[in-house]
């Protein structure tokens, strides 16, 4: 790719050491080794973070993350009339944010139809796994939509049981039952067919199980179901981050903004219901954490995604409201449920208390505003 439209073609210059050989746009031009460099005093020093992209230093990283064209090198961009690299965090395309899904920007809590607590006519399939993680032996759920097909691409979401559950309550048949609720809104059009992980922190804590979903639930999930992860190396696994969420109740919602915290650079999406953070102790620091975090990973505000709720009558909403009350004083999330518009969204349901026959309303609810950018 190494070249500019508005130069020429270097041919014969050889290898010229930091010599101004062009000017513009305030930017010194030099060439080394038959290509045009930028030797502006601040621009060479790659462990600066605005300079960690795969083409520096011959052309600068890109602020934002439009992709023009995409060579074997990687994602190129162009600003100020010049080609610069894309850094692989924020790396998107144009088809990934367009999407003809049409937002509420207020989306308000509404319950499902009866009905959908009922087995579905079409019906997907829940298979046990079981695998060997950082933490030992595991077991898991993993939803698989009706007519799935390993040649195709899916969204995928893990979703954490609470406190005192294991990996089975999600999908247990008579009780939450969120299984029947997803093939019903999948049947109805009302959800993309997607793959739903239900995995478990029982061998370790609810804070501390992004280290095994890093190290252990992903990989062995998306090495052997068809999600848009092209492979399980740790590259592929970024690169398909927008298409990856991870949401949970209770203590699942504890283990959500520890998640957040930790592994915003592989997931986009996030659901944390009926919980808060437990990662610092007030408010108003859970919130700078939070936004930390995201400096942290390089990402930019279009590029994660939170949906929380909780019922006003629950015993999470002390501990959660004031938390969220102090994330809508930063300006690093944008409060509205339009994710092409804003990044964050809270829902308090009127006198909802902490059950599970609420929590898959508010999944029914949040889910379906996922995997639109």
């Amino acid at each position: 790719m190494k070249l500019l439209s508005t130069f020429l073609t270097v041919a014969s210059f050889g290898s010229i050491l930091a010599q101004s050989a062009y000017k513009d746009y305030g930017i010194e031009w030099g060439v080394e080794n038959n290509d045009w460099c930028i030797i502006k005093k601040g621009r060479c020093d790659k462990s600066n973070l605005d300079n960690q992209c795969f083409s520096f230093p011959e052309y600068p990283c890109c602020k934002g993350n439009n992709v023009v064209l995409e060579t074997i090198e990687g994602k190129w961009g162009v600003e100020d009339q010049h080609w610069c690299g894309i850094k692989e965090a924020s790396t998107s395309t144009s088809s990934s944010s367009s999407s003809s899904y049409i937002y509420d920007p207020n989306v308000q809590y509404k319950e499902a139809p009866q009905n959908y607590l009922n087995p579905c006519p079409q019906a997907g399939k829940i298979i046990k796994e079981k695998y060997n993680g950082i933490n030992g032996a595991n077991a898991l759920n993993v939803y698989l939509p009706y007519g799935y097909d390993e040649k195709k691409q899916y969204n995928i979401f893990y979703f954490m049981h609470g406190g005192g559950d294991n990996e089975d309550k999600v999908f247990s048949t008579n009780d939450v039952r969120l299984g029947n609720y997803l093939d019903h809104m999948t049947m109805n059009g009302e959800l993309e067919p997607l793959i739903v992980v239900t995995p478990t922190f029982t061998k370790t804590t609810a804070q501390t199980f992004y280290k095994e979903f890093h190290e252990s639930v992903v990989p062995f999930v998306e090495s052997k179901y068809s999600t848009y992860a092209k492979s399980t190396s740790a590259q592929d696994i970024k690169a398909s981050r927008m298409h990856r969420g991870y949401g949970g109740f209770s203590m699942g919602g504890v283990s959500t903004w520890a998640l957040f915290e930790n592994c915003l650079d592989i997931v986009a999406y996030y659901m944390p219901l009926s919980g808060d953070s437990w990662e610092k102790d007030t408010n108003a620091e859970k919130a700078k954490s939070l936004a930390d975090a995201v400096k942290k990973f390089g990402i930019q505000k279009d590029e994660f995604f939170i949906f929380s709720a909780t019922g006003s009558s629950d015993i999470a909403y002390p501990n959660l409201n004031p938390q969220i009350e102090e994330m809508k004083k930063l300006d690093t999330f944008i409060f509205t449920s339009d994710f092409s518009k804003g990044n964050c969204y809270y829902m308090v349901a009127d006198s909802k208390t902490h059950d599970w026959k609420f929590i898959r309303e508010y999944v029914y609810d949040a889910l379906p505003t996922f995997f639109h950018e």
